[in-house]
């Protein structure tokens, strides 16, 4: 028996800006320095990641394409994501730490 717990960042209106997986991708994107290479990465397809880091832009911008031919293109992150994605793993890092400590308050119950 176990606690658990989602994070992930929204808009005032409660529309999903990115969770998880999109700040994997985006950590991929500033990695590879493309939506392509990140795509792979993380496995997901070209699609999906393109539409995934439409929505964050349309919501934060801040990533940014650089159009050109074979090895001239593409895609890079500003600091503002760059930050919004340390404030997210901050916050699941310490959210995870409050969930520890009572999945383990949960463990010595189940154990008595």
């Amino acid at each position: 028996m176990r606690l658990n717990f989602k994070v992930w960042i929204e808009d005032e209106n409660g529309k999903p800006i990115m969770g998880k997986g999109g700040v994997e991708l985006v950590k991929s994107i500033i990695e590879t320095g493309s939506i392509a290479g990140a795509a792979d990465k993380v496995n997901v397809s070209y699609k999906f990641a393109w539409e995934y880091v439409r929505r964050i832009n349309s919501f934060v911008g801040g990533i940014e394409f650089r159009k050109g031919g074979k090895n001239a293109g593409g895609t890079e992150v500003s600091e503002r994501v760059k930050k919004m994605i340390e404030i997210y793993e901050e916050a699941v890092k310490e959210v995870n730490q409050i969930l520890e400590k009572y999945n383990k308050k949960l463990n010595e119950l189940s154990s008595s």
